[in-house]
C-alpha cells in the first residue's frame, strides 16, 4: 500500500478522521484487511510481498483521505491493485482506519543483528548484483529502500528460495546461437527483432533473434543463488535485519 506515488484524482477532503473509528469499524476493517490485503502485507500488516504497515507514517498516505483512497483504488502501475469494485467507500474507510491503527502496534524486534548482516552482505558479494545508496551492480533489484517495500518474511524467503520470490522485471532468458554457444542472464529489453540480455558478469548482449537457434524464457528461474546452506540460521537472521533496515534515509 505504500510503494509508489498515487496517480489518481485528489482524495476528497471530506473523509471522516480515521481516529473516529469505533471498535466495530476497526473489527470490520480487520476482516476486510485479512481477506484482501494480508496476502501481500502479512497478517497484522507485518509485511510480505508488500511493505510492513506497522508504522506511524506511510509514504503514500500523507493524510486520512489519501489512505482511504489508496485502499480503494490501489496504486496504478504497481503491484497494489484497485479494490474499487470490491470495496464501498465505507468499507475502504474502515480498512484504512484499521491500517492506521497498526501504526500504534509495537513491532516485534527482529532477532538478527543488522551490523553483522551488513558485514555478511559485503563478504558474500551481494553488492556485485545489487545497488544500495548508489553503490553496487545492476544485475538484481536495487535494495536502497527494500525495508520499506518488503517485509522480513519475504526477505528471508528471497534469501532461501530466490526463484520462488522472483521479482517482476528480472526475467531470466537463455539464448543459444547456431554454433551452440549460449548467453544466459536477465532480459533488459526485447522487441520483435532483438533481445538484450545482461549476463551474470554484467555484460549486456544485443542479440538478433532471427539469428538465434533458440530463445528460452525461464519464467521460474533466478540468477541469485540460494543462501539456505551458505548461511546459518543466525546469519540469515542478521541478513534479514540488515535488509529490513534499508529504508533509503539520507
Amino acid at each position: 500500500m505504500a510503494t509508489a506515488a498515487v496517480h489518481a484524482q485528489p482524495p476528497s477532503p471530506a473523509v471522516r478522521p480515521l481516529v473516529n473509528a469505533g471498535a466495530k469499524d476497526l473489527a470490520d476493517g480487520k476482516k476486510i484487511f485479512d481477506a484482501q490485503c494480508a496476502w501481500c502485507h502479512g497478517a497484522g500488516g507485518t509485511g510480505g510481498t508488500g511493505p510492513n504497515l506497522q508504522r506511524t507514517t506511510l509514504r503514500n498516505a500523507a493524510n486520512d483521505a489519501a489512505l482511504a483512497q489508496l485502499v480503494r483504488i490501489g496504486i496504478p502501475g504497481t503491484e497494489m491493485p484497485s479494490f474499487a469494485i470490491a470495496l464501498t467507500e465505507r468499507m475502504a474507510w474502515q480498512t484504512a482506519a484499521y491500517v492506521k491503527s497498526l501504526g500504534r502496534t509495537k513491532s516485534k524486534p527482529l532477532p538478527g543483528d543488522a551490523a553483522r548482516g551488513a558485514s555478511l552482505y559485503g563478504t558474500n558479494g551481494c553488492g556485485s548484483c545489487h545497488v544500495v545508496s548508489g553503490a553496487g551492480g545492476a544485475l538484481g533489484p536495487e535494495l536502497t529502500r527494500i525495508g520499506t517495500l518488503r517485509g522480513p518474511s519475504y526477505l528471508r524467503d528471497a534469501l532461501i528460495a530466490p526463484a520462488a520470490t522472483h521479482p517482476p522485471g528480472y526475467l531470466v532468458v537463455r539464448a543459444t546461437r547456431p554454433d551452440g554457444s549460449e548467453v544466459r542472464g536477465v532480459r533488459v529489453n526485447e522487441d520483435v527483432f532483438f533481445v538484450l540480455i545482461r549476463d551474470a558478469g554484467g555484460t549486456v548482449h544485443s542479440l538478433e533473434k532471427s539469428k538465434l537457434a533458440t530463445l528460452e524464457r525461464q519464467l521460474e528461474a533466478s540468477l541469485m543463488p540460494s543462501y539456505a546452506t551458505r548461511l546459518s540460521e543466525a546469519e540469515l537472521d542478521d541478513m534479514v535485519a540488515y535488509l529490513s533496515g534499508l529504508r533509503g534515509e539520507k
